[in-house]
């Protein structure tokens, strides 16, 4: 349907809009012409567990603007491959993701089972990318760059609010934007080779912590490198105790940064903590 209505965001094996409280476990998820699961726009409460999602030309899981997730025991595999490739020939450095989180993190605001994105006890075997934990630094409520348009987060009431002066200061300057935030990403195990994707320029196989230079719209109070140092810095998110098995690297901040695990694991970033990447059991 995206090749019919470019752009439209419709695109999906299932598509939850503004869903609470989800159980979606035991499926096979497969075979789809972009993501698998795609929760879109104030989902909250999803526990996706004991799937098998394989062979969908993009995401595996896409969790947009939304919060409070459990994403367990889940098999990966062969996902993204397609796009990943088109994102590739056309020279795109974005790290396409098998788990790809836009906007969404943990709340303990808004009731839920979890009050942070619970990733744990997966198995990714041979998809194009790892997980992505991104944050559009230009996408926040009233903003032009937010597609969901005329939607606001969970913590404000009145989404007239979020413009200036107001937006400018706490507590609306903190609640007008959906924050990928309290993720936790520990005890799965990531199995890469690129020979078994097809990728041969570097463009695959990564891991990924980051934002964009906030430039719009003009009275947005997040222009800057302000949400790339929130995200990688002070928002909660954590990698640990995971194993890895094949040619992974890292990119944090934003875009221009690919760094190896060894770089990934030491100061500033501090990932990964007691994680193998030789494909034996975690240190510690």
């Amino acid at each position: 349907w995206e090749t019919k209505n470019p752009g439209c965001g419709c695109t999906g094996g299932v598509k939850f809009w503004a869903v609470n409280g989800a159980d979606v476990t035991g499926n096979w998820v497969h075979d789809n012409r972009g993501p698998g699961l795609w929760a879109d726009t104030n989902n909250n409460d999803f526990l996706i567990a004991d799937n098998l999602i394989e062979a969908n030309d993009g995401e595996a899981v896409f969790y947009e603007i939304s919060y409070n997730l459990t994403l367990s025991g889940n098999t990966f595999r062969g996902n993204g491959v397609v796009s990943g490739k088109n994102y590739a020939a056309k020279g795109d450095n974005f790290p396409l993701a098998t788990v790809y989180l836009s906007e969404s993190g943990g709340e303990s605001r808004v009731a839920a089972r979890t009050a942070k994105i619970d990733i744990h006890d997966n198995l990714f075997d041979d998809n194009w990318s790892g997980i992505t934990l991104w944050e559009n630094a230009d996408r926040f409520c009233g903003s032009p760059a937010n597609t969901s348009s005329g939607t606001c987060t969970k913590e404000v009431s009145a989404l007239s609010s979020c413009a200036q002066p107001g937006i400018a200061t706490p507590p609306l300057y903190n609640d007008c934007r959906w924050k990928t935030q309290h993720v936790d990403i520990h005890a799965n195990t990531f199995k890469f080779d690129p020979a078994a994707v097809g990728c041969t320029n570097g463009l695959c196989g990564r891991m990924a912590m980051l934002s964009n230079y906030g430039t719009y719209p003009d009275w947005s109070p997040y222009k800057g490198a302000t949400i790339s140092q929130a995200i990688t810095f002070d928002q909660d998110n954590h990698w640990r105790g995971n194993t890895y098995t094949g040619s992974w690297t890292f990119m944090p901040y934003d875009t221009s940064r690919t760094i190896s695990p060894t770089k990934w694991q030491a100061a500033p970033y501090n990932q990964d903590a007691c994680s193998s990447f030789t494909g034996a059991a975690p240190t510690c």
